[in-house]
C-alpha cells in the first residue's frame, strides 16, 4: 500500500511539473532579429540573457538598421532593431508595433597622431563631413582648439556604407543644427567620401583605428579607450564629452509619442547634454505565432535590460520610461 501512495505521489509530481512547465512553452517560441549595428552590443546581450533565463532562444544580428527593417518586412526575420523609422516608400510589415528600448550617444571618432582631446560646433562637424574643411590645421578647428598642434594633415572621412539608422540620426542633427546641404531623413551617407564606407558601426571603429587622420561616427559602446572621441558642443554653449551621463540627460527631455515614436530635438537647450544622442526601436509582430514571444522579449529589454545595458548605452528614465513599457503593456 506504502509503495501505491509513493508512486502515486511521484507520478502526481511529474504530471503538476509538465502542466507548469507548458504554457511557458506553448507561449514562446524560438524567434530571431536583426538590424541596427548601433545597438547591436546592448541587443545581443540582452537576447542572451533572456534566453538564459527562460529559456526561450532569442537572436539578434547586427547589419543595419534599413536592412533589419526590410527583413522583418519580409518575413525573413521576426523582429527587427532600428534606430530609425520605416520610410514613406518603405515596404511594411502589416501589422507591428514600435517599442522604444534603449539610447545612446553616437560618438564623433578620430585618429590622428597627436591629438588626444579635440572640441568641435556642430558648423565645423559639418564643414568636415560635407568637405568644406579638408585639413586638420584648419583655422576654424584651430580657433577651437588653441591649445592643441594640429598637423598640416588631410582628414579622412570614414562613412556608413549600408543603410544605417546612425547615419540618418547623424544627417539629422546636422540638419537642425546647421541646415544647408545636409537633408532630413536620408539614410544613406550625403556628407564627402574621401575615405571609405563600412557596413556596421564596429567596422566603423575599426577603420578609422587602422586610417591616419580618420574621421568617423558611430556609437560609444563600440569605440573602447584607444581612439579619439571629439567633446561636442551643446546647444547652451557647454561643452560635453559623449558619456551615459550626458546621453541619459538629453534622452529625458526627449518627447515619446504613445504609439513609440520620438520627436528628437536636436536644438533643445539642456544642461549637461550631449547633443547628438539617438534612440534604437524593436519593431515587433502584433499578429502571428511569433507575436507573443517578440513582445514578452521587447518588455524584458526595457524592464530589466535596459536598467542595466550593456557599457555605452543609456535606458529612459521617469515619463519616458513609462511611456516606453506602455508600447507593450
Amino acid at each position: 500500500m506504502r509503495r501505491t501512495l509513493v508512486s502515486a505521489v511521484a507520478a502526481a509530481a511529474v504530471t503538476a511539473s509538465l502542466f507548469a512547465a507548458t504554457p511557458a512553452q506553448a507561449a514562446e517560441v524560438d524567434i530571431k532579429g536583426s538590424g541596427s549595428s548601433f545597438a547591436g552590443n546592448f541587443l545581443i546581450d540582452c537576447a542572451s540573457r533572456y534566453t538564459a533565463k527562460t529559456g526561450n532562444k532569442v537572436s539578434y544580428t547586427a547589419t543595419s538598421s534599413g536592412k533589419g527593417r526590410a527583413s522583418f518586412a519580409a518575413g525573413t526575420d521576426d523582429f527587427a532593431g532600428t534606430d530609425s523609422l520605416y520610410g514613406s516608400s518603405e515596404a511594411k510589415p502589416a501589422s507591428f508595433a514600435t517599442v522604444p528600448v534603449i539610447g545612446g550617444a553616437v560618438a564623433i571618432v578620430f585618429s590622428v597622431g597627436g591629438v588626444n582631446n579635440l572640441r568641435l560646433d556642430a558648423p565645423t562637424v559639418a564643414k568636415i563631413f560635407d568637405g568644406t574643411i579638408t585639413k586638420w590645421n584648419d583655422p576654424a578647428i584651430a580657433a577651437l582648439n588653441p591649445k592643441a598642434t594640429l598637423p598640416d594633415k588631410n582628414f579622412t572621412v570614414i562613412y556608413r556604407s549600408s543603410n544605417s539608422g546612425t547615419t540618418q540620426n547623424f544627417q539629422n542633427y546636422l540638419q537642425e543644427t546647421v541646415g544647408g546641404s545636409w537633408p532630413a531623413a536620408n539614410q544613406a551617407w550625403v556628407g564627402v567620401k574621401t575615405g571609405s564606407g563600412q557596413a556596421t558601426s564596429a567596422d566603423l571603429v575599426a577603420k578609422v583605428k587602422a586610417t591616419s587622420g580618420a574621421i568617423g561616427y558611430a556609437d560609444l559602446s563600440d569605440v573602447g579607450v584607444k581612439l579619439g572621441k571629439v567633446t561636442l558642443k551643446n546647444a547652451k554653449g557647454e561643452w560635453v564629452k559623449p558619456s551615459v551621463a550626458s546621453a541619459s540627460k538629453f534622452l529625458s527631455k526627449q518627447y515619446i509619442h504613445p504609439d513609440g515614436h520620438i520627436d528628437f530635438n536636436f536644438t533643445k537647450k539642456i544642461a549637461g547634454a550631449y547633443q547628438l544622442t539617438i534612440a534604437t526601436y524593436l519593431m515587433i509582430p502584433t499578429a502571428g505565432d511569433k507575436a507573443p514571444a517578440a513582445k514578452a522579449f521587447a518588455k524584458y529589454a526595457i524592464e530589466t535590460c535596459s536598467k542595466k545595458p550593456a557599457k555605452g548605452f543609456a535606458g529612459f528614465t521617469g515619463k519616458n520610461y513609462k511611456t516606453a513599457l506602455k508600447t507593450v503593456s
